[in-house]
């Protein structure tokens, strides 16, 4: 049950981040060099018990993964728990990608705890979206105005299918933030849509929301990376 669930939570960051990248408006006039996020913190976690689930949320956690498709980096993306409200979570999202400036959305999702609980992700339910505009107010899409955006995203988690194998030793995994020993290896077949992508994930109990420290699919072409992480995050979108 909990490998499900975080299987789908790190399905989650990537879809949120996906989104994002798609939609609302860039705040800047051109990209920025990613280089610089590749910046290794020399911070050293030590292996504890096998990972069995993320530990519980609290607003403030956040953690920022770097992108690289086939070596080239390619987007950083920063995912923050911000509030609980109206029984969910608002998680906020901040991207840069090597083509476009950052951009920023907020996301109410309900059934987090339940999912937590069960390992049964059919009840996630996105409430509202936000983006931030470049002159900084602020775009709300709720009710009926989520219209197909709404049912995209909950049709992709219903129709979602993962085969796991179970965790074993991944060993000691090298990142930006650290150096992360004993940590647990999930391996998974995911089919979203028409699509089937085998990935490999090393988890860790100290890294919080989903305590991903490496994702790969297992040619080695796509590669999320843990560049650093943190428990006192600030949105960028302000409440209300």
């Amino acid at each position: 049950m909990k490998t499900s669930f975080t299987r789908a939570l790190i399905a989650l960051t990537a879809g949120v981040f996906i989104w994002s990248c798609a939609t609302g408006p860039s705040l800047g006039s051109q990209s920025q060099s990613l280089d610089s996020h590749w910046t290794s913190t020399g911070k050293s976690y030590q292996a504890g018990a096998q990972f069995n689930g993320p530990m519980a949320w609290a607003a403030g956690q956040y953690v920022v993964v770097g992108s690289t498709t086939n070596k080239a980096r390619t987007a950083v993306s920063r995912t923050l728990l911000v509030r609980q409200e109206q029984g969910g979570w608002v998680v906020e999202t901040s991207t840069t990608s090597a083509k476009a400036p950052q951009k920023v959305t907020q996301m109410l999702i309900t059934g987090f705890d339940q999912a937590m609980s069960t390992g049964d992700v059919s009840g996630l339910d996105l409430v509202w979206i936000k983006t931030l505009n470049k002159n900084g107010s602020v775009t709300t899409m709720q009710g009926a105005q989520l219209g197909m955006m709404k049912g995209l995203y909950k049709s992709a988690y219903e129709s979602m299918v993962v085969k796991k194998t179970g965790f074993t030793d991944g060993g000691t995994i090298e990142v930006p933030a650290g150096s992360f020993a004993g940590t647990s290896l999930v391996k998974a077949t995911t089919k979203v849509m028409l699509f089937t992508v085998d990935t490999e994930s090393w988890l860790h109990s100290a890294v919080p929301i989903s305590g991903m420290v490496k994702s790969s699919t297992t040619d080695g072409k796509t590669v999320s990376e843990l560049l650093s992480f943190g428990f006192d995050g600030v949105a960028q979108i302000p409440p209300g």
